[in-house]
């Protein structure tokens, strides 16, 4: 199964564009939209709405970093999994994008095409700039999906559709829950250009309490609960790493921490370490200049 998100994208063309995987086409996070609100280089990450406040650019593995981006491997490689399975509506109805005030048309419109099970979508704000439109939506208990895979959300969406390029991007934040899992908070984010080429990417917080973000993640489970995982983890000290498996891992420990297995994570100039899981407690850490140390959680 491809990524840990599954959204929904309804366009003021009435065209439905359904997305799996986050990260989806890849690239970078910045702002497409190019509303001003974002920094639109590849320096700094777009942080105006979302938990991650770090570099945007690659990492250089090295001693003095390799045990920071080891915790970012196995944190993303867990948030994946973690997301997996939550699916979260993620829709916008063409009238809310292009009007210049939420009127209860807007509201019952919204509602009807977002809460398809219940529930509700409130536009709060649509405000007007001169090269842009920001929306912000409300989504209450509202349940979406199909059959045995109905979902819950209650958060908020905000939208920002350029004028000048037709580009536009989504943030949402807030938790998910079905019947058959736990609630999951979420810190999601589409961006699309005019031609509905969009990158996806989710920022959560690590084991050891930053901020991080996670695109272009894929993760496959054996059916016994035996993981492999690819992706890209931003750091917010040191930039991002591009993970892959290179033993398959295990989770279920109850400190929520991966139990077995070994991930690889690559930096600029060819530089590159692993992290590989010992015990629930105990996991090491190498690099490519043959340095390893073990360390607890």
């Amino acid at each position: 199964m491809k990524g840990s998100l599954k959204v929904i994208v309804l366009v003021s063309i009435s065209l439905m564009l359904a997305m799996q995987g986050c990260g989806g086409g890849g690239g970078s996070s910045d702002d497409p939209a190019d509303t001003g609100e974002s920094n639109n280089n590849d320096s700094t990450a777009d942080n105006s709405n979302s938990g991650y406040t770090g570099l945007d650019s690659q990492a250089t593995v090295d001693e003095s970093n390799a045990k920071d981006l080891a915790i970012a491997a196995a944190s993303g490689i867990a948030q994946a999994v973690e997301e997996e399975s939550v699916s979260a509506p993620f829709s916008v109805p063409g009238a809310a994008a292009r009007s210049y005030e939420p009127t209860e048309e807007m509201h019952q419109q919204t509602t009807a095409e977002v809460c398809t099970q219940g529930g509700e979508a409130i536009v709060e704000e649509v405000t007007e700039e001169t090269d842009h439109w920001v929306n912000i939506f409300s989504l209450n208990n509202c349940s979406y999906g199909e059959g045995l895979h109905i979902y819950t959300f209650t958060g908020r969406v905000r939208h920002t559709y350029s004028k000048q390029s037709n580009a536009f991007d989504y943030v949402m934040t807030g938790t998910v829950s079905s019947a058959s899992s736990q609630s999951t908070d979420i810190d999601w984010r589409v961006a699309c250009d005019a031609n509905f080429r969009c990158n996806m990417s989710s920022d959560f917080q690590g084991f050891d309490g930053r901020s991080y973000r996670v695109t272009e993640i894929e993760v496959t489970d054996d059916g016994n609960s035996v993981y492999t995982a690819a992706g890209r983890i931003y750091d917010p000290i040191h930039g991002y790493i591009d993970v892959t498996t290179e033993i398959p891992f295990t989770m279920g420990c109850e400190n929520g921490q991966p139990g077995s297995g070994r991930l690889n994570f690559t930096g600029t100039d060819q530089t590159f370490g692993y992290i590989e899981f010992v015990s629930c407690t105990e996991y090491v850490v190498a690099t490519s200049n043959g340095t390893a140390n073990s360390y607890t959680w």
